[in-house]
């Protein structure tokens, strides 16, 4: 085993990798606590009086959050063309309330987690491909047989916090998080997901999971987080799951996420009632978008 990770790791450094990193998450007494603001947002979803009213007091308590919605609604990907100043105008002018609560969930979810910014997996392209999804995922869904369509609720904030399990490693585990970038620097053909679960004993579908679930989050967004790549999973929410499968290896036929290396069988396909072409052609009308994306997570990165 020592003599495999080695090879794969030509790059020599005085860093030597746990090769399983189970006891060490075991041992870890205190993840980063959900912050407050995301705790008052999920108690405003089962509010039956919730309004745009009280989810903009929710935000502006946290002005970092605040400003991030309203650049989120000047954004170009959403084209108005007007002044937003306020939160109440980006929630009631541009983005929607629904939109809104999903995203500032989101956010906030992912605010305490400080991971490197650099690399495939660092928190630019955690970002690029965040957001990447939240469009392609929607457009997706949009074209599932009418019976079948998924709540676009559910869908955008899967797409938003699959992932999270990189930026909680390179928040937890630094020195793990650096090696995982040298190993796929190393390895450009091999699969992300295979070279950690190797190299860790684990891998970022297991430890985003890990978090989700002690931050009391949706089943379904758990549910999801653990399975994501694994095209065969039929339990709970699967469904939700396929589409976030299909959703990565498409962003990783353009060389964004961790799935370029992911195959994808005619099966994984058939079985939402949708074919390649249509998302391939999904993808390629996406890409007119990248741009701003890019510059949209790269304002979230800061």
């Amino acid at each position: 085993m020592n003599w495999t990770i080695n090879a794969i790791n030509p790059q020599t450094n005085s860093f030597t990798p746990p090769l399983d990193m189970r006891d060490a998450i075991s041992g870890i007494r205190a993840l980063p606590p959900l912050p407050g603001s995301a705790v008052r947002i999920i108690n405003l979803i089962s509010d039956p009086k919730a309004d745009a009213d009280k989810l903009t007091a929710i935000i502006e308590s946290d002005p970092l959050l605040a400003a991030q919605i309203i650049r989120w609604s000047t954004s170009s990907l959403y084209g108005y063309r007007g002044q937003i100043t306020t939160v109440h105008d980006a929630i009631v002018r541009v983005l929607g309330f629904n939109f809104v609560l999903d995203l500032a969930l989101g956010l906030a979810v992912l605010a305490p987690l400080k991971a490197p910014k650099e690399g495939v997996v660092g928190t630019r392209m955690f970002w690029i491909h965040a957001l990447a999804s939240t469009r392609l995922m929607a457009k997706l869904n949009e074209k599932l047989p009418e019976e079948q369509r998924l709540a676009s609720q559910e869908v955008f904030l899967t797409a938003l916090l699959h992932n999270i399990g990189f930026p909680l490693l390179g928040h937890q585990f630094p020195d793990e998080f650096k090696h995982l970038d040298n190993l796929i620097n190393a390895n450009p053909s091999l699969s992300i997901y295979h070279l950690e679960t190797f190299a860790f004993g684990v891998n970022h579908a297991q430890i985003g999971a890990w978090l989700m679930s002690a931050w009391s989050m949706p089943a379904v967004i758990t549910n999801v987080v653990y399975h994501h790549h694994n095209p065969y999973y039929r339990g709970e929410n699967h469904p939700l799951n396929l589409l976030t499968f299909l959703n990565d290896y498409l962003l990783g036929q353009i060389g964004i996420g961790d799935a370029a290396n992911q195959s994808c069988s005619d099966e994984a396909w058939a079985a939402l009632g949708l074919d390649q072409e249509t998302g391939h052609r999904i993808l390629e009308n996406l890409q007119t978008e990248i741009e701003a994306i890019a510059e949209m997570a790269e304002s979230l990165t800061h």
